[in-house]
Order: C-alpha cells, then sequence, then structure tokens
C-alpha cells in the first residue's frame, strides 16, 4: 500500500511540476484615477487607459506569434490604493470589463468583487471571471471600464495602480 501510494504521489508531483510550454504570462500594470465626489448611485465607470505594449514583441518574446496565441485568460486582478483615500471602503461592488475601442458594445466582464467589506485595507484582489479576450490583446488596442458601486461619495480624489496578469495559452 505504501508503494502504491508513493508511486501516485511521484507522479502527481512530477506532472503538475511541468510547465506547458504553450502557456505564459502577460502582466499589465496601469494607474488611473477615481474621482473625488463621484454620486453614490451604482455602477460609476472610470476609463483605464491602457499603453499600446506591443503585443507582436512580447509574445515573440515568449517565442510565439500573434497567430499561434489561441485563447487569452484573466488570472489575476490587484488594485492597491497610491494617494488619496485610505482604503476601499467606499466601494460596495466592483467589476472590471475590457472592451474594444471602436466599438462601446463589444465588451466582456474579465474581473468581479460583490460586496467589499469595510474592513478592506487599501488593497483590492478582484475575482477573474475567465473569458477568452484572445481578440481583444492580440489588436493590442483595448480600454479597460473599471465598474462601480459605491457605498458613498468619497471625498478625496483616489489614485489607484492595477496588477493585471493574463495567462496566454498557445498552439
Amino acid at each position: 500500500m505504501k508503494k502504491i501510494i508513493l508511486f501516485v504521489a511521484t507522479l502527481l508531483i512530477f506532472t503538475q511540476c511541468r510547465k506547458d510550454s504553450g502557456d505564459f504570462e502577460l502582466p499589465y500594470t496601469v494607474e488611473f484615477d477615481i474621482p473625488a465626489g463621484i454620486p453614490a448611485f451604482p455602477f460609476q465607470n472610470v476609463e483605464v487607459e491602457v499603453p499600446n505594449f506591443n503585443i507582436e514583441q512580447r509574445f515573440s518574446s515568449e517565442g510565439f506569434t500573434v497567430d499561434e496565441v489561441a485563447n487569452v485568460n484573466a488570472r489575476s486582478i490587484r488594485l492597491d490604493i497610491l494617494t488619496g483615500n485610505p482604503d476601499f471602503a467606499f466601494l460596495e461592488q466592483a467589476i472590471l470589463e475590457i472592451r474594444n475601442p471602436d466599438d462601446i458594445n463589444d465588451k466582456r466582464e474579465i474581473a468581479y468583487l460583490e460586496f467589499i467589506p469595510n474592513n478592506q485595507g487599501n488593497t483590492l484582489d478582484l475575482i477573474p471571471s475567465l473569458p477568452d479576450v484572445a481578440d481583444y490583446i492580440k489588436s493590442g488596442n483595448f480600454i479597460l471600464t473599471f465598474k462601480m458601486a459605491p457605498r458613498y461619495s468619497p471625498g478625496q480624489f483616489t489614485r489607484v495602480r492595477m496588477y493585471l496578469n493574463f495567462d496566454a495559452f498557445a498552439e
């Protein structure tokens, strides 16, 4: 029985540690501002400018072309307050969407967090929604929209840094 357990454990360790050569991470770091005095009505939108990070070069540094990348999914989204409000207590819900800058109706939710606790602090981790956003990322031209439902109107202008990581899967 011990030999079987040892064999299964060894097999699991080696199969889980092996990294698929077609998977890689695409990190983005952007900053945006949440204005002071926004009304405390559900879902105020803040457009987040995402600089063009030369996506062809980022894919080629991983050994792939744009055509070889099949899927891209959100992996993790973290927001940190840099200046302004000391914490995210003014938020009740948060949603992050990605959209095509040429078509306002072409958008997808990529992360959310509902019922944010009052004692959240100055870091907010959103839950990835995991839709395939390869078309947006591969074009290298997309806009992020941070949608928020405030509990109350924030009294200060708030500068936020977003750490956004995508998992890319190549064929």
